[in-house]
Formats: structure tokens, C-alpha cells, sequence
């Protein structure tokens, strides 16, 4: 198969979809999963069928992840991720010590972790015309 002419649109996608997930299950403006579990008692079985819906989809994104990328592509994305933070904050003036701000940017860091794990090999196949498989045995 010759590789297709390359398409953004696939890794935007992915990364939006990444950013949905984590967003969803924990963010610090107070509108997240574990903030609706916390919550109250009530709407229980929602709940319940809210957390199973975002663990398939959270243990989906990490499986992929972990065996596309391993963990030296994880730590890479991570470090990458570590300097992009720092040095937007040392030229935006905000302070690297703001529990907050370090928060969001371990979300993001998150994401762009599952991103990249989602779109190597589309990226790979796209760009230089390697497909990837996973090889099942009996």
C-alpha cells in the first residue's frame, strides 16, 4: 500500500479527543467526573455508568499508548512536554511554583502523551509508509 498524502486532520482529531478525556475525568475548574462522583449519593447508577464508559475509553487510550510508543517515547513526550511548560512560563512571567497552573499543564502533559501515542502510527504510516500490526497469537 503507498502511503496517502499527509492529513493533519487525523492528529487534531486525536488530540482533541485526548484532551476531551482527561478534561472530562479531572480538571480543576470544579466540572469533572470525579467532582460529579464526589458530589452527592444521588444518580448513582449514571455515575456508575459514566466511570465505566471513561475507564474503557482511559485503559483503550493507555493500551495503545503504552504499546506504540513504550516507555522511553512516553518519558520523550513528557520531557518535551516539561521544557514547552517552562519555557512558556519563564516568557510569560507566570510562576513556575502555582499548584494550579502545574496541574493543568500535567492534564496537558497527559494528553499530549495519549495524542502521541494515538497518532505515531498514523504519522509513521503517512510519512514514511511503515504500517504498523499487532500480531496475534494463539
Amino acid at each position: 500500500m503507498a502511503a496517502q498524502r499527509f492529513d493533519w486532520k487525523g492528529v487534531v482529531a486525536r488530540g482533541l479527543f485526548s484532551l476531551f478525556i482527561v478534561f472530562a475525568l479531572y480538571n480543576p475548574s470544579g466540572y469533572s467526573y470525579l467532582h460529579w462522583l464526589v458530589d452527592s449519593f444521588e444518580w448513582f447508577w449514571a455515575k456508575l455508568a459514566v466511570g465505566a464508559a471513561l475507564a474503557a475509553v482511559l485503559m483503550m487510550l493507555w493500551r495503545t499508548t503504552r504499546g506504540v510508543l513504550k516507555l522511553q517515547g512516553m518519558l520523550l513526550v513528557a520531557l518535551f512536554s516539561l521544557g514547552a511548560g517552562v519555557t512558556l512560563a519563564h516568557l510569560s512571567g507566570m510562576s513556575l511554583t502555582d499548584p494550579e497552573a502545574m496541574l493543568i499543564w500535567a492534564l496537558l502533559t497527559l494528553a499530549a502523551i495519549f495524542t502521541a501515542g494515538l497518532s505515531y502510527s498514523h504519522l509513521d504510516h503517512r510519512l514514511g509508509g511503515i504500517s504498523h500490526t499487532d500480531e496475534i497469537t494463539k
